[in-house]
């Protein structure tokens, strides 16, 4: 129900003589709502049924208010806890991966290490047989249209969608340029798709 233009006069000529209590955010916030500038108005009038109305949802508005705070001032201290606790744990013991490696004045660690000789491992890798690849798949048109591929494109396409390789990484691999790779990739998706469908 919509305050008539009475009683917000009346809360107004309220609030200029209580301006004290009306700095306050809580109560600013409480009268937000016309309900209980309405039940303000009608308590002043001398109404103690509105006037218990009214002190009974300030009470639950405060109890909101102070629950709320308490909720984000315990998250902030749990938070600020676990955080120093982190930092000691980090102090006390620290990955073995970010340790520095003896002998190397400190220039790399473990990690490092480990992490280029995996990129060492890869970049010479072992190009599987496309013969036996085709016993691998299941659909016997896709083997059948697969085998009568050229061995490159053969090559190529296992490369490429059985292993996710990409076409930089199998143009190493093949000794050919990246282009090539495309091209052949290409040329190998048409003709698989020209043999399953029978499309010229």
């Amino acid at each position: 129900m919509a305050l008539s233009e009475d009683q917000r006069t009346r809360f107004y000529d309220y609030c200029d003589c209580h301006q004290t209590v009306f700095k306050d955010r809580v109560v600013q916030e409480f009268f937000q709502q016309d309900q209980h500038i309405e039940l303000l108005v009608n308590a002043l009038d001398g109404n103690a049924e509105e006037k218990r109305a009214l002190e009974d949802r300030f009470r639950k508005h405060f109890f909101r208010i102070r629950f709320i705070k308490y909720l984000l001032s315990t998250i902030k201290y749990c938070t600020l806890d676990q955080m120093r606790k982190q930092q000691k744990l980090d102090i006390n013991m620290p990955l073995i991966f970010d340790l520095p490696l003896k002998g190397e004045g400190g220039s790399s660690t473990l990690g490092e290490r480990l992490t280029n000789s995996t990129q060492l491992a890869q970049a010479e890798p072992i190009c599987p047989d496309p013969a036996r690849f085709v016993d691998f798949l299941s659909n016997e048109q896709l083997a059948q249209a697969f085998s009568q591929l050229s061995q490159k494109q053969q090559q190529v396409t296992m490369l490429c969608y059985a292993l996710s390789y990409k076409d930089n990484e199998i143009a190493k691999m093949i000794g050919v340029s990246p282009q090539a790779v495309g091209k052949t990739r290409n040329l190998a998706l048409r003709n698989l798709r020209q043999a399953m469908t029978g499309r010229r």
